[in-house]
């Protein structure tokens, strides 16, 4: 009876352990496969032809705010949906049309870089276009319900998906409340900045930036704030904000920026090698880095 019941608890662990993991897709079908690239090429083309349906349409908030739960608290879970369809689902769309109307207003391109079929989710990047200046992003498909939908995007600038940048910041709003002197450093230090800017004085604005803690910095966006601060208060200062910022943030486009920024032409061109690592060879990127084309550095003069 005893060896009985010992073999019905091993059966039951071994049976648990073979279950897919909990919200895990099934694995995409060569079908699925197949629309999600028929998807795609429409995706393209919608963006490049101006409307909007097709990100609208298939773009998941659900499965979107489903990513995010599985990895906080539930207490954590309460503030996300609290915040959801107040801010995050606008910030979504916002910054999803913004693509499409990017590519429009400044006569720009986008074209397929790289599909890639992983075992429940594709990832497809895009290669953004335009005079002397070239940009990628990159969308997750998953297929629900018979067709592909977009859950989630990666900034390459900013280096974070946008779920994980949310989930950074419910973690530290759990990790800091409204009292802690990390929080309030943070966010008098950004009002400050703005407040400094409203008056016109941009170097007290930079200044201020330095102030926010590092708990409170998560991607490329303070180091890009800075930087685009500096830019607009001469070649000295730009020097010093770009050196700090190399020191500090290790991402890949910051170390493009500042050996670009210094002329440093045999760390660039180890950093495009880098890069053609992370995105797969292609011969129209290597076209582009040839003819001295930008990675997402408009209207800057400063190249020495």
């Amino acid at each position: 009876m005893y060896k009985l019941i010992i073999s019905a608890i091993i059966l039951i662990f071994l049976i648990g352990c073979s279950e897919p993991k909990k919200n895990e897709r099934p694995s995409l079908t060569t079908e699925q496969q197949a629309k999600i690239e028929s998807f795609s090429t429409q995706l393209i083309k919608s963006i490049n032809g101006f409307d909007f349906s097709v990100i609208n349409n298939s773009w998941n908030n659900e499965i979107f705010k489903e990513r995010i739960s599985n990895q906080i608290t539930k207490t954590q879970q309460s503030v996300l949906e609290h915040f959801f369809d107040e801010k995050i689902r606008r910030t979504i769309k916002f910054g999803n049309l913004s693509i499409i109307h990017r590519v429009n207003s400044d006569h720009g391109k986008v074209s397929l870089l790289r599909l890639d079929h992983l075992e429940h989710h594709s990832e497809l990047i895009l290669l953004l276009t335009f005079e002397g200046v070239y940009d990628f992003f990159k969308y997750r498909i998953e297929f629900i319900g018979n067709m592909p939908n977009i859950t989630d995007y990666y900034n390459y600038t900013d280096n974070i998906w946008y779920s994980q940048k949310i989930i950074s910041n419910l973690r530290l709003n759990s990790q800091f409340d409204a009292f802690s002197d990390e929080r309030h450093l943070a966010n008098q230090s950004l009002i400050n900045s703005e407040k400094q800017l409203s008056i016109g004085d941009t170097l007290e604005a930079l200044y201020y930036l330095y102030d926010i803690p590092e708990s409170h910095q998560s991607g490329n966006w303070l180091s890009l704030r800075k930087l685009k601060l500096a830019l607009s208060l001469g070649d000295s200062i730009m020097a010093d904000v770009m050196a700090t910022e190399y020191e500090s943030n290790k991402s890949l486009y910051i170390k493009y920026l500042y050996n670009y920024y210094i002329g440093d032409t045999n760390n660039l061109s180890s950093t495009f090698e880098l890069l053609a690592l992370e995105l797969g060879e292609s011969e129209t990127l290597d076209s582009l880095v040839k003819s001295g084309s930008l990675w997402n550095l408009r209207n800057n003069n400063n190249k020495r």
